[in-house]
């Protein structure tokens, strides 16, 4: 798997090893890459740069290390811009101005515009389906439009007038949530427009988010790594050692590449926070803005289960379901889902969702090179390990010959200075003496070896 990160420059890493294996350096003058995004078939990514036209990034094809990009034609003042979950060749922008650009890429024209919004696109992302998309605005808004790119309703995170993020569950096309510069998280369903559920976990600006199967995590400044278990409206709550920029999940697992603002990549369990799989510092002397792996098309889809039925996260902290929520089943997740007005559900029922997987011949093919990766990754560890072990009694052992030699050196040495200032004996009984002690000491040295 591919690792994208962006800061002024996007790197591309192999996973689990992260192995740096490609390059995208920007213009001199550009100051970061705003956001990315992965097409769905994995092949490009999408870069708005602060400067400049966006630019599109193939990354099969590279010179060495260098990825090849061109640039996406008559897109002026981009915000952000994001590719569809369906179709590799469309892709949606936000501008500072506050409107939305439909480009496609095959034709290369002239982008479609549409209705322009009350402040500047500053977040996107589009629903499972493609049926809706999430436009998150400057002074903190969520635009929902539909279809037609027509908005159709409008989210505000409770107790906040900030946002900091967005995302879309990429399984079930209803689940959005929305992230707060104050630390508050939001959660809603965009069917029947109900707020799921507030969290006030964190304590300053939340930095990201990302769905996993029956979950939803978020990371911040404040150094918190936060799992919220959708099935029973919990979560736990992890404090690591430096602020947390960015996260991203491998599709259909629980483990995570997790970056920081002073430019690490770490792999992690997500069950397990105590402590990082794998650590590499990716930029010495900079941050990490935004990581992403690219969507796993062979995922299946998911849907409701009683939660009486699945085990729950260990929890603390403020959490808690938004007065005013009707949180209801659904059939599974339909594929089409359409934006409705709130309706009435029935109390007695939870909301939640656990994964139904589909195995195709491709999806063993990914298991068994993830298996093989992890076997390599271990059987590299244990030979480090052992030839640190071998190092370390080899420099013990040359010590305690150190040891001895110096022994023997002093031993030699104090007989000799007898030997010429006790005046007893001829010449020859001395030599007898000396060489009777060249003897013992011969014999010690092969006792010690």
């Amino acid at each position: 798997m591919t690792l994208a990160t962006s800061s002024k420059d996007i790197r591309l890493y192999k996973w689990p090893n992260i192995t740096y294996i490609g390059l995208y350096e920007t213009p001199i003058d550009c100051m970061l890459v705003k956001s990315i995004s992965w097409s769905c078939d994995g092949k490009e990514i999408l870069a708005v740069k602060s400067k400049g036209c966006p630019v599109i990034v193939d990354v099969y094809n590279k010179n060495d290390l260098n990825l090849e990009a061109y640039e996406c034609s008559f897109i002026n003042h981009a915000s952000v811009g994001v590719f569809l979950n369906t179709d590799p060749d469309k892709i949606a922008f936000g501008t500072d101005e506050g409107f939305i650009l439909i480009y496609n890429v095959k034709h290369a024209r002239r982008p479609q515009d549409f209705l322009k919004l009350q402040s500047s696109i500053q977040y996107l992302d589009f629903s499972a389906d493609d049926q809706l998309l999430a436009a998150g605005c400057s002074n903190g808004t969520i635009v929902l439009l539909n279809s037609s790119y027509t908005p159709c309703a409008s989210f505000l995170i409770s107790g906040s007038h900030t946002l900091s993020n967005l995302c879309y569950n990429k399984i079930c096309p209803n689940l959005l949530a929305g992230a707060s510069k104050e630390g508050v998280l939001s959660v809603w369903n965009t069917e029947t427009t109900d707020n799921l559920f507030i969290s006030k976990q964190h304590a300053a600006r939340i930095t990201d988010l990302a769905f996993f199967n029956n979950g939803l995590s978020s990371v911040g400044i404040d150094r918190k790594f936060v799992t919220y278990d959708l099935r029973s409206f919990k979560a736990s709550c992890y404090e690591l050692d430096c602020p947390l920029s960015s996260l991203s999940y491998l599709d259909g697992t629980y483990e995570l590449a997790v970056s920081t603002t002073t430019g690490q990549l770490r792999s992690y369990d997500s069950r397990n926070m105590k402590s990082p799989l794998r650590t590499l510092v990716a930029i010495a002397n900079g941050g990490i803005k935004k990581i992403s792996f690219p969507m796993n098309p062979d995922v299946g889809v998911l849907g409701y289960t009683d939660r009486r039925l699945e085990d729950d996260f260990s929890a603390s902290g403020d959490f808690s379901i938004a007065s005013g929520s009707s949180p209801r089943r659904s059939n599974a997740c339909e594929k089409y889902m359409k934006l409705g007005s709130p309706t009435t559900a029935d109390t007695d029922t939870h909301y939640m969702h656990s994964p139904k997987k589909y195995f195709t011949s491709s999806k063993y093919e990914d298991l068994n090179k993830f298996i093989e990766d992890k076997l390599k990754v271990a059987t590299r560890d244990f030979e480090e390990k052992l030839i640190q072990t071998f190092y370390k009694l080899r420099i013990n052992t040359s010590k305690k010959f150190v040891s001895v030699e110096d022994k023997i050196s002093q031993n030699w040495n104090n007989f000799v200075d007898y030997l010429k200032f006790s005046g007893q004996g001829a010449t020859g009984e001395s030599e007898m003496a000396i060489q009777r002690y060249n003897d013992e000491v011969d014999d010690q040295a092969g006792s010690n070896k």
